[in-house]
């Protein structure tokens, strides 16, 4: 007797074919056909050797399989997601996780078949029903099942991952239940304040995913379909694009390389919580692109990968944050349809990056060395033979060399957070020479530049300017590099910075960009005679928040550079001493302080002095263990006065003699102050790189 016969055996009352039980869940299968775009269904024949091991993997991860049933008059599907048991041979058996009606589900439906769905898409199992009861229900197995796809790529289940759809200023909550590259499967929870009527089918929306506090994706997506009520619903969103741009587009970008042997991507894919490991087909100082399979690809553009591991070896690897920024097709009649994936370095520590960046930069030039160790009595007899370190420079530093020379040990030796240095050696021989130093909050000093005389003296200059751009490029998008900012101090007589640092200025002739500013330069003897005070309407007092707004109104008269901004002088509302840099200079044992001060009378502001504490000779000439000087009203601001309070200000300095800055150089002059060279403060906005080298290379 088959199931219809059945029912008509037992008279069952009309009214239960047409109403189904309430403890029987039904499959909705409300959706818009019309917004998908046609696909080619695909199949294959799974044998029963390769179901079982298909169920005992679902049994393994503890999960579900769908159990089918049609209702033998108007074929309506109702379905149950059960675990189940392990497979051993030709019969499946599954316990109910809750309890049908087995005496209704006898005589409405009939059992159909069961369904696996996973990445590589649905298997259809013809199974016949053997036995069920309260307790559970038992299949044999055929010996062969279809396993069928209409799908782009595999779809990859999720790790109950919180999202957020956005359309026309509503926010739904969600669950996203799994992904491909091509689509999110969204399961949305509505209410009375926000019903599923709300959302508009034919219009784009926002998905937002994240983990905790984690953002991990955002992008517009459309529908493509949805299944459910007005309670729930399973949206199908297909992404609108499939390249974002992470950071302003630059025409000069970092080198990409071809390595051998290539590296590779590690990382935990932060939707699935899965392993990855992808294949690296080029390395910049900025990201990478790998090669991945459309088909089975789990990189999304707009993804954000929380924590990856760049592999080159099994002990030389640099982990970082990174963003997917785009997805392309290499060939799309291939049966794999490979792709190429672009990925961007979000973040990474400092040293990594070092580290990393000296291996590109030696792939480009093998003469160049990042960060490499340095013996430094080499060093040092490098600077004496160059003539950086002339006789009248020397004198000033000679009386505290030993304490220099510790100095220097710290910069060079061991993994310093605030130095950097770039060396051009050939056989052994330092050829070249120019260093970075961190000393404002985003700022990094270039200091130490020179190169050994010689008939390639200059291409080694220009060749050293040219990798110390690339270098700002590639550490400016980072935010542990702290480098938003280039600053340069260097004599306008010294033809070699002048041409090169003046001239680029002057040729992007965009001072915010990139400017050029003046200093008087002299040195201050404690024991001058400044000692006498001006008078009770003069005084010395911290700077205040005010003091600093009035500093910037004035320099963007007088210059309109950025050097305020790149000395961190730009007017803060908590105005603190901006010992930022502290604990960064006590990790290698060295000293930074930097205090702000300001000169009044009367109230009325006159001049803002920085005074720079460091240790002896961080730059040879101590820029860096100065004070700076800005004079922001020159009526009744004499010399005398002036000195009056960098005399006070001095007791900062264990030396007797230290260097004073003076800005704007016409008020030296008109002062008549005696100071022994001019300096120019050179600065550029990491931001404008392009203006940098598009300009260098006119230069050369």
């Amino acid at each position: 007797m088959d199931y219809t016969e059945k029912i008509k055996a037992h008279n069952t009352p009309k009214d239960l074919f047409e109403t189904p039980p309430k403890n029987l869940r039904i499959i909705d299968t409300d959706f818009d056909s019309d917004q998908a775009p046609p696909v080619v269904k695909q199949e294959q024949t799974i044998s029963k050797r390769q179901l079982t091991g298909r169920l005992n993997r679902i049994n393994f991860q503890d999960q579900t399989l769908s159990l089918n049933f049609e209702h033998v008059k108007d074929k309506r599907i109702i379905s149950f997601h059960e675990k189940p048991l392990p497979c051993f041979g030709g019969k499946l058996v599954c316990l109910w996780h809750e309890k049908p009606d087995i005496k209704q589900l006898y005589s409405l439906y009939r059992f159909r078949d069961f369904t696996v769905n996973d990445e590589h898409g649905v298997i259809t199992v013809n199974a016949s029903l053997v036995r069920m009861s309260d307790k559970g229900i038992c299949l044999s197995l055929p010996e062969t099942s279809v396993q069928s796809t209409s799908r782009k790529a595999h779809r990859h289940p999720c790790s109950d991952l919180k999202v957020n759809v956005v359309q026309n200023s509503v926010v739904y909550s969600g669950t996203l239940t799994d992904f491909s590259p091509f689509a999110f499967n969204v399961e949305i929870l509505f209410s009375p304040d926000k019903p599923s009527d709300w959302i508009n089918l034919k219009d784009k929306l926002s998905l937002m995913i994240a983990d905790g506090h984690e953002a991990l994706y955002s992008g517009d997506c459309r529908i493509l379909k949805h299944t459910g009520g007005n309670k729930k619903k399973n949206i199908i969103l297909e992404p609108l694009g499939d390249t974002i741009q992470r950071f302003h587009p630059r025409e000069y970008r970092s080198d990409r390389m071809k390595l051998i042997p290539s590296p590779d991507i590690v990382f935990e894919h932060p939707f699935t919580r899965k392993p990855v490991n992808l294949k690296v087909i080029d390395v910049s100082g900025s990201g990478v692109s790998v090669e991945d399979d459309e088909e089975s690809s789990v990189l999304l553009p707009g993804m954000i990968i929380p924590s990856m591991t760049l592999a080159f070896a099994t002990n030389l690897f640099f982990k970082c944050k990174a963003q997917v920024v785009y997805r392309k097709s290499l060939a799309a009649d291939s049966p794999k349809r490979p792709c190429t994936c672009g990925i961007v370095f979000l973040d990474m520590n400092p040293n990594d990056h070092m580290r990393l960046l000296s291996i590109l930069h030696q792939a480009t030039n093998k003469n160049l060395y990042i960060g490499a160790d340095i013996d430094m009595e080499v060093l040092w007899d490098f600077f004496f033979k160059s003539g950086f370190l002339y006789p009248k420079k020397y004198a000033f530093l000679q009386k505290n060399k030993e304490e220099i020379k510790r100095t220097y040990e710290r910069l060079y030796k061991g993994n310093s957070p605030i130095s950097r240095h770039l060396t051009w050696q050939k056989a052994g021989v330092i050829q070249g020479h120019l260093s970075l130093l961190r000393f404002y909050e985003n700022t990094w000093i270039v200091h130490h530049l020179a190169a050994l005389r010689s008939d390639e003296q200059l291409r080694i200059g220009v060749e050293m300017l040219k990798h110390i751009g690339s270098f700002t490029y590639d550490c400016h998008k980072l935010f542990s590099n702290h480098m938003d900012y280039l600053i340069c101090y260097y004599r306008p007589e010294n033809r070699f910075p002048n041409h090169f640092f003046g001239g680029v200025a002057q040729k992007i002739n965009n001072p915010k960009a990139c400017s050029v500013d003046s200093f008087a330069y002299l040195h201050f003897r404690k024991s001058a005679n400044f000692h006498t005070e001006p008078g009770d309407s003069w005084k010395l007092v911290k700077s205040t928040y005010e003091d600093l707004v009035t500093l910037e109104s004035f320099y963007e008269r007088e210059s309109g550079g950025a050097m305020i901004r790149a000395c961190d002088l730009t007017p803060d509302q908590e105005m603190a001493e901006r010992n930022e840099l502290v604990d960064e200079y006590k990790k290698i044992g060295l000293t930074r302080k930097r205090l702000i001060y300001s000169l009044k009378q009367d109230k009325v502001l006159k001049a803002v002095m920085m005074v720079n504490v460091t240790d002896v000779a961080v730059n040879l000439s101590d820029l860096t263990r100065c004070i700076t000087v800005f004079v922001l009203d020159a009526e009744e601001l004499t010399a005398d006065r002036l000195f009056w309070a960098v005399s006070v200000l001095s007791t900062e300095y264990s030396t007797n003699k230290f260097p004073v800055l003076i800005y704007p150089l016409p008020y030296a002059n008109q002062e008549a102050i005696p100071y022994e060279k001019v300096y120019t403060l050179w600065a550029l906005d990491g931001r404008h790189s392009d203006d940098y080298f598009k300009n260098l290379e006119t230069l050369l």
